[in-house]
């Protein structure tokens, strides 16, 4: 089995060296580092060149003619890749020793599952411990396991990729539409072990609460749900999901057109699962666009229909409610 590493780099030379440090001293080594800097303005490529000369493995690096965003610029180091499993990696973590072969282990022992995405321990920006994993985070604030999707975990089989590559530009994040397709083809496997340090720092902090390197709860995370219901820029936001929806659905029908194999019938599934996630959020976009006179029984409607279950219940009739 072939193994490649895909990594986007923008001004990572704070971290970068540790995080290739690891690479390099993995129990299996890797075949491939594939790295594609997105204009870095600091000397991310001077190390990356310093580091590639002792690697003991081949590290092929290019520098982006143009911005292409962080989802952009992973989409482009994956496209670069040639192995059979490939483990997409941001410039700023750790992976402990035996990532890639606890992974490849997984991978031979169960072949039906295409993605799989391991737990990391959250750290502060020098490499500090907290006592908190991701996985942990998320369960604390009461959500199911499905919910976690983090890029820097993920190793990826040559077969999903031709599925669900290339991944549309105006899509904001490479690693829900990977996932995304893992979970609708029920290809995903989470491994519980944590095989890796997740740095917490300044330039990439995130308003998802289960990134926070401070225990979080149920009420936490209700509160955070709560104040995005009131937020002046709701409307907005919605309408910015349900495009990202509408991409999303286009890339299961281009997926469909190409494919063949033993996964077609749950590429139809999934687009009709997400073809109707569409028709649902045009609907509460429409009833939130209405004069709270006529929102009111629009949204009781709705509600008797069973338009909310596939939602988060009381919550989101409120914010159809509020507009």
């Amino acid at each position: 089995m072939n193994i490649s590493i895909a990594m986007a780099t923008y001004n990572g030379s704070a971290y970068i060296r540790d995080q290739l440090e690891s690479i390099a001293n993995q129990t299996f080594i890797p075949n491939e580092l594939i790295i594609t800097d997105d204009g870095s303005t600091d000397n991310t490529l001077d190390v990356v060149a310093e580091f590639s000369k002792s690697a003991p493995f081949q590290v092929r690096f290019y520098k982006n003619k143009k911005r292409l965003g962080y989802a952009g610029n992973f989409n482009l180091a994956i496209s670069k890749t040639k192995g059979d499993l490939v483990f997409l990696c941001d410039q700023d973590d750790v992976w402990f020793k035996d990532k890639i072969s606890v992974v490849v282990d997984l991978a031979k022992r169960y072949k039906d599952k295409l993605l799989f995405m391991n737990d990391a321990a959250l750290t502060d920006a020098n490499l500090k411990p907290v006592g908190l994993t991701k996985l942990g985070q998320i369960r604390s604030a009461g959500l199911n396991d499905s919910t976690f999707v983090m890029g820097c975990c993920v190793a990826v089989r040559r077969e999903l990729l031709n599925i669900c590559m290339p991944i549309p530009t105006e899509f904001e994040a490479h690693d829900n539409w990977i996932v995304q397709f893992a979970d609708g083809l029920k290809c995903k496997m989470i491994i519980y072990q944590v095989l890796q340090y997740y740095r917490r720092h300044g330039g990439n902090e995130s308003s998802f609460i289960a990134n926070s390197t401070i225990k979080i709860n149920r009420f936490s995370f209700y509160q955070q749900r709560v104040a995005s219901t009131f937020t002046s820029h709701k409307v907005e936001l919605s309408k910015q999901k349900l495009e990202q929806l509408e991409i999303f659905v286009y890339g299961l029908e281009r997926a469909i057109e190409r494919n063949e194999g033993f996964y077609l019938e749950n590429l139809k599934d999934l687009l009709k699962t997400y073809r109707n996630k569409v028709e649902s959020h045009r609907e509460r976009i429409s009833i939130r666009d209405r004069s709270l006179l006529f929102r009111v029984p629009a949204v009781i409607k709705y509600w008797i229909r069973g338009g909310y279950e596939e939602y988060s219940g009381i919550k989101s009739v409120m914010r159809d409610i509020l507009g």
